[in-house]
């Protein structure tokens, strides 16, 4: 079996948000995330391209890993996902996690109809504001 590295695989090995497709994985490196379905994969890497691209000009850094914080990568995945559940569902009051990543995926691409379309700049606050977690 192939296996497909998580696009918001900080998300998943927190335990804050869940997703119906992630597989919890042991590396050397410590725990990770495989994706079960090539086709979510695709979707959601293509989700994380759009979300990074709309907010690293906001965050002020290039696309490099060598010189991008890991903490921008963060808050693009975490607060990312949080902006896109805001604005699928207008008037919810925000629980500060995603319980299913692969279901909030899919509704958005029912809504928008497809990747390409969803209005990343309106989800550029949101990551940009997020606040990661300190390790404990």
């Amino acid at each position: 079996m192939e296996e497909y590295k998580c696009a918001f695989s900080n998300t998943l090995v927190t335990n804050q948000f869940g997703c119906e497709q992630g597989e919890p994985v042991a590396r050397r490196g410590g725990p990770d995330v495989v994706c079960k379905s090539h086709d979510a994969h695709r979707r959601c890497a293509m989700l994380f391209m759009q979300m990074k691209s709309a907010a690293l000009p906001a965050f002020g850094v290039e696309d490099d890993l060598l010189t991008m914080p890991h903490s921008v990568l963060g808050k693009i995945q975490f607060g990312g996902l949080l902006g896109l559940q805001r604005i699928l569902q207008a008037g919810a009051t925000g629980s500060g996690e995603v319980k299913n990543v692969h279901a909030l995926v899919a509704l958005a691409v029912e809504k928008y109809n497809n990747i390409e379309a969803i209005p990343y700049p309106e989800l550029v606050t949101d990551m940009t504001a997020y606040k990661l977690r300190r390790r404990g």
